[in-house]
């Protein structure tokens, strides 16, 4: 019987194939999990960029958010200082008017409730007697009040040009240059207050009706329109040339019952006629009239006074037509008048007439005959060089005075 020995298993031997697929195995797997791990890193280190971008966006939100809340608040504070601000100057301005309003108020009404009822009492009886006169002119060779010291503040005047009388409010207003402006008296001569400051180069006319006031521009050769009491400007017009709505140093002006406005066009030898809103309605010439200095009305018809004609006074109609002439003018001795500039009627329709060669007011009775001379003087605070003529409803004559110690001068008994 053959002896039995135990059976050993031989070791499994692998062969070089299975061991080299085994390590490739190995680091494949290395590779993967080093490179899992890089992209693990990566997307934390990306996620915390995108955490730090959205994190700053949200910084950069709340910076804007809070750059617009303090413009928002800013530009409240600013519309709120603009606001008031703008109600202050407004304020200011409705303090001033009341103010002036309240000046303007104590000249009007100086005298007592009894004393205006006593005056009117009076009047009444000089009306129903008929007993109004021409001033004594003879007792008027000098001014009794002059105002408007030479001067460019307030109350002060240069050159004095038109001049106009307003009996509604007892007021004169007085236009004059350097600078444009108009200035406003009591008939006393009490300053009250100045208008359109800057507005004007050479304010030669000023008339009014009511509440209308108009103004003409010699340099600028435009026509104004305001509207009292505080000489709002409703409108302008005129330019340089001779067309229609065009001027050439406009000068005198006068207006109508019916509102209608003339105008001296000096240098374009005609009147242009206007309604009240200054739009043309037609113009008046004629070939003996040129270069016409001032205009007034008086009955119906329109005077007309030249610089240059002799005779230097025309009277038409307001449709044109030619009535006559009278007054002579030249520079010699017996000449009525040299230079003559302005001219008004007192309320007894005498023709006073501003002599600017002669330095005095020549009187005119409306058939052209020389009643009387005023001004005439050494005294240089006193001497007039009329620019401007008006007469008030007590037949006080007003001067306006070119380039003179004072540029407005009061005539009264």
């Amino acid at each position: 019987m053959a002896e039995r020995y135990p059976q050993i298993e031989a070791p499994l031997v692998m062969d070089s194939t299975e061991v080299r697929i085994n390590q490739l195995f190995d680091q494949l797997v290395l590779c993967l999990n080093r490179r899992r791990v890089e992209l693990i890193r990566e997307f934390r280190e990306k996620r915390e960029e995108r955490r730090a971008a959205v994190s700053g966006r949200e910084q950069t939100i709340r910076q804007l958010q809070e750059s617009k809340a303090n413009l928002q608040s800013q530009m409240k504070e600013n519309l709120l200082h603009s606001m008031r601000e703008r109600m202050i100057e407004e304020m200011d301005d409705k303090m001033r008017e009341l103010q002036v309003t309240v000046r303007e108020t104590e000249v009007l009404f100086q005298y007592d409730a009894q004393q205006i009822e006593e005056s009117i009492s009076v009047l009444g009886q000089l009306i129903e007697r008929d007993i109004i006169q021409t001033p004594n002119y003879s007792a008027l060779q000098q001014p009794s009040i002059s105002v408007g010291k030479k001067g460019t503040d307030d109350g002060e005047i240069t050159n004095a040009l038109g001049v106009v009388f307003d009996e509604n409010t007892q007021l004169i207003y007085v236009a004059h240059d350097i600078p444009g402006r108009i200035s406003v008296f009591s008939v006393t001569g009490e300053y009250i207050k100045t208008v359109c400051k800057g507005m004007f180069s050479f304010p030669g006319g000023i008339a009014m009706s009511g509440e209308d006031v108009y103004v003409s521009d010699a340099f600028f050769h435009s026509v104004y329109h305001f509207k009292l009491p505080n000489f709002k400007l409703v409108t302008k017009v005129g330019k340089k040339g001779n067309g229609v709505g065009e001027f050439n140093s406009p000068w005198g002006l006068a207006v109508s019952i019916d509102g209608s406005v003339f105008v001296a066009d000096q240098y374009n030898d005609r009147i242009a006629v206007m309604n009240a809103k200054l739009k043309h309605q037609h113009y008046i010439t004629h070939h003996t009239m040129t270069k016409p200095l001032d205009v007034k009305l008086l009955d119906g018809s329109l005077y007309v006074l030249s610089i240059t004609d002799n005779p230097c006074l025309h009277v038409f109609s307001t449709a044109g037509e030619k009535l006559r002439s009278f007054i002579t003018r030249s520079d010699q001795g017996n000449a009525q008048v040299k230079v003559a500039h302005t001219f008004c009627f007192d309320k007894k329709q005498n023709i006073l007439i501003g002599d600017y060669s002669d330095r005095n007011i020549k009187v005119f009775s409306l058939d052209g005959d020389l009643l009387h001379t005023l001004g005439d003087t050494q005294d240089d605070d006193k001497r007039i060089v009329p620019f401007g003529i008006a007469v008030t409803n007590s037949n006080k004559i007003i001067c306006s005075s070119y380039d003179t110690n004072f540029g407005l001068h009061i005539f009264s008994q």
